[in-house]
């Protein structure tokens, strides 16, 4: 896997200096990666991808709206840099290639913020975050609040930074995550073969969270057609004809989003300010 013209909507690119994971909580039981992995790649054990790092070269400033703007490259849709089997000095390395583009924005999502509050507190504890650096933390559960505190906990010993929140695929209520110090949600269904459904009620408690704290909201996908609340308004009709049907509402991006993406009748696609490129 290397440079990519990613499907994941909230970015633009996608850069694997790492691939392969281990899992680590719920979110990662049918994890899309794994079964790409598997399927095409031999196997998903965690792999460093040096002959990947110089691919930043790569990534051309977008059009949008009228305006250039810089790249949104997503590290590691295939990993999680933070995990163990990384070594230091190799993040040393993935860090010294993000430093030669100050024009593109990266954002890193990791499931291992123990980590991440570790080695950025000896990064970047001195001199701050880099402003082309997104850091978040995967919080699919709200057992998993505590990820959340250590991104804070960050920001406290670092400075300030882009921090975000991916609630995706989000398994419980969205009650007792708090969004104090965080700059942005992203949110989602679960896909592919076994994808557990993401109850509305849990959508719409994060969605009037985000808002009562001034957080923009990126919602991605329900995960599955079947998934969709409106999908029970077809019934009857075939399979093809009932997508046919929320596709032509004009409120989907695309047959190629999984499960459809309208939340409250709307396409959420906010995001903090990307730079101008």
């Amino acid at each position: 896997m290397t440079v990519l013209n990613t499907r994941i909507s909230c970015a633009d690119h996608t850069w694997n200096p790492v691939f392969g994971c281990t899992h680590v909580s719920p979110g990662c039981d049918h994890c899309y990666a794994e079964a790409i992995a598997k399927r095409f790649h031999g196997g998903f054990q965690v792999r460093l991808m040096p002959h990947r790092l110089a691919d930043v070269r790569r990534f051309k400033p977008v059009v949008e709206l009228g305006r250039r703007r810089a790249p949104l490259v997503f590290v590691n849709s295939m990993s999680d840099l933070y995990h163990r089997e990384v070594p230091d000095a190799y993040l040393d390395r993935v860090f010294q290639h993000i430093a030669t583009r100050p024009d593109a924005v990266f954002q890193i999502l990791t499931k291992r913020p123990r980590r991440l509050l570790e080695d950025g507190r000896r990064r970047w504890g001195d001199g701050g975050v880099p402003q082309n650096l997104w850091l978040g933390v995967t919080v699919e559960d709200r057992r998993l609040a505590r990820r959340v505190d250590m991104l804070r906990s960050l920001k406290q010993a670092a400075g300030p930074f882009t921090a975000f929140i991916c609630a995706e695929p989000l398994l419980s209520a969205f009650h007792g995550i708090s969004l104090d110090g965080i700059d942005w949600l992203i949110l989602g269904g679960e896909t592919g073969p076994g994808a557990r459904r993401l109850d509305p009620a849990w959508a719409d408690q994060a969605v009037a969270a985000a808002e009562a704290a001034g957080v923009p909201v990126w919602f991605r996908q329900w995960g599955r057609w079947q998934h969709h609340p409106y999908w029970p308004d077809a019934r009857g009709r075939t399979v093809a004809d009932r997508k046919a049907d929320l596709i032509a509402r004009g409120l989907e991006l695309s047959p190629a989003d999984q499960g459809g993406a309208t939340l409250q009748g709307r396409l959420w696609r906010e995001r903090p300010l990307v730079p101008a490129a």
